[in-house]
């Protein structure tokens, strides 16, 4: 696909896949996938690699490059391709990230630096992204997660960025939807806001974003593609209702257990995931249980 097509995509529902480690903590390919396979042709707008949910900061660099090499065989257009390319040092980011793009990624999504948080201000950030963007001949997709990485980009700084050639997204996963709405009145018209943050689906769709990178998608697309396709049909009551399903799962999942708790509900809805990687730990017996009950008290009455 072009630039332009790829950029014209970014919008609907993308799904970060969780990455399947064995009982030695290796990176399952097999399972990898056949999780993809599964995936495909649901209505997803796309799929990224090492993600937050992929568990990015325990994977090698050989390691992610080989997720993408795998994804790239069974993620075909008009189905994106996004992988997560971000570390700690500009240099290191573009050289990845280039790597990435030889082996089919479609975009590349950048996630703030923050071991020198103190110096990642609006200047470091700025610099930082652009130099990327100027780097790399497929769009950047900027990557705002506060809560992991304590940088919080100020929304004049992503509204500047967002009318540089080449920054073609951001992925917005803080929650807070004031500051989801402050950022939406400062980026160009038209540039796609992705909101990482279940709960916030549905409000931040109203507020003018153009869909979600959502976690809880590895483990029920259809909830997830059936609050957008509502909201995009007008259906409210429809939208509203899939909403409620998706923040109860937010609310009983992910939020009190993390990717451990993605994981096993990943498991539970037939898919492939394994244990996360250390130093996170696998649900023990109560939660495994906990997840179990909010994914039957979630899908209660749906058919699919």
């Amino acid at each position: 696909m072009t630039r332009r097509e790829i950029v014209a995509r970014l919008q609907g529902i993308f799904l970060p896949a969780v990455t399947p480690f064995d009982r030695r903590k290796d990176v399952d390919l097999g399972l990898f996938r056949e999780n993809l396979q599964r995936y495909t042709g649901l209505g997803l707008a796309g799929i990224v690699i090492a993600g937050s949910t992929g568990e990015a900061p325990f994977l090698t660099e050989r390691e992610r490059l080989r997720l993408v090499e795998v994804a790239r065989a069974v993620v075909r257009p008009p189905e994106l391709l996004i992988a997560g390319t971000g570390l700690e040092s500009t240099l290191l980011t573009l050289r990845l990230s280039r790597e990435a793009v030889a082996r089919g990624a479609d975009a590349i999504l950048i996630v703030t630096p923050n071991y020198y948080k103190s110096r990642m201000d609006s200047a470091a950030l700025t610099t930082h992204f652009q130099v990327l963007a100027d780097g790399l001949r497929r769009p950047v997709i900027m990557y705002n997660i506060p809560q992991f990485t304590g940088i919080r980009m100020d929304p004049e700084t992503i509204g500047r960025l967002s009318r540089y050639s080449n920054i073609a997204a951001l992925k917005e996963s803080s929650g807070d939807l004031a500051y989801v709405r402050a950022i939406l009145r400062r980026v160009r018209p038209g540039f796609p806001l992705l909101v990482g943050s279940p709960p916030l689906l549905l409000d931040a769709l109203r507020a003018g974003a153009a869909g979600g990178v959502l976690g809880l998608a590895g483990l029920v697309p259809e909830i997830c593609l059936a609050v957008y396709e509502a909201f995009r049909k007008r259906r409210m009551k429809t939208a509203r209702d899939f909403q409620q399903r998706l923040t109860l799962l937010a609310r009983k999942i992910a939020a009190p257990y993390g990717i451990a708790g993605v994981k096993a509900a990943v498991e539970f809805c037939g898919y492939g995931a394994g244990p996360p990687r250390g130093p996170l730990l696998p649900l023990n017996a109560s939660g495994r249980r906990a997840v179990a009950a909010a994914l039957r008290e979630a899908r209660a009455g749906l058919e699919f």
